[in-house]
């Protein structure tokens, strides 16, 4: 099916930038593109887990059926927002795969524990300071400040410290069993994901390039997703 309307759902670590590339790419491909944003609707205090969801739906357009993507950590986030939208199809970007239904972290536990170890005396560092200098590549620090070096501030501007404790919040999925889904692996950090989708049976496709692809190269990462559109049925 044509990708006549998508709406891209970043992590709360990081913000619209991170796939702003990817998002004109689409636009440029004929798309309607939404891009909620948590981060403007609370400029100042961070709220709930639940509130940040919650400041999705107003924004989204229910017309044309959306299909959701939800990139990184987003993709808790937009297997909540999916089913309330009346989304077509659900695709899953270089990110975990949430349970079906229930009460879901926004991170995984082998994630969280990390850091909590690293946490500062009030907050979690920002999300660039979350990792050691040998992850810079595939994570895609490095190749964002060769080739998008106008995109490193922007990005770094966008992210927050969050207290360490809105890690053990809990978003309660709605259940999305019958949402067409497809998964799009970009980096080696999400390989066991992009297995697990193929056993689920969904449409994979892989891009062999690091994290942060959506914002580095966007064009080649619309083009995976009109390709993984093109192969569901809604």
């Amino acid at each position: 099916m044509e990708l006549s309307h998508v709406v891209l759902v970043t992590g709360p670590f990081v913000g619209r930038s991170s796939m702003l590339d990817t998002a004109e790419a689409l636009r440029a491909a004929g798309a309607l593109v939404t891009e909620p944003d948590p981060h403007a609707a609370h400029p100042d205090a961070l709220p709930s887990l639940d509130d940040w969801a919650l400041s999705m739906l107003p924004v989204v357009p229910r017309d044309p059926a959306p299909v959701v993507v939800g990139y990184s950590a987003g993709t808790v986030l937009a297997a909540w927002l999916a089913p309330q939208v009346g989304a077509s199809a659900l695709i899953l970007m270089d990110g975990e795969i949430p349970a079906e239904k229930g009460p879901c972290p926004i991170l995984p536990e082998r994630v969280t524990s990390l850091l909590k170890g690293r946490t500062g005396p009030e907050a979690l560092p920002r999300w660039s300071d979350w990792w050691p200098d040998d992850m810079a590549e595939p994570l895609g620090l490095g190749p964002l400040a060769r080739l998008r070096p106008d995109l490193v501030e922007v990005l770094r501007g966008e992210e927050r410290q969050f207290p360490t404790g809105w890690l053990d919040q809990r978003l309660d999925l709605p259940d999305r069993s019958g949402i067409p889904t497809a998964y799009l692996r970009l980096s080696h950090f999400y390989d066991h994901a992009a297995r697990e989708a193929e056993k689920f049976g969904w449409p994979v496709e892989h891009i062999d390039g690091s994290h942060l692809h959506p914002a580095i190269m966007g064009t080649e990462t619309a083009g995976a997703l009109m390709a993984l559109a093109g192969r569901l049925e809604f």
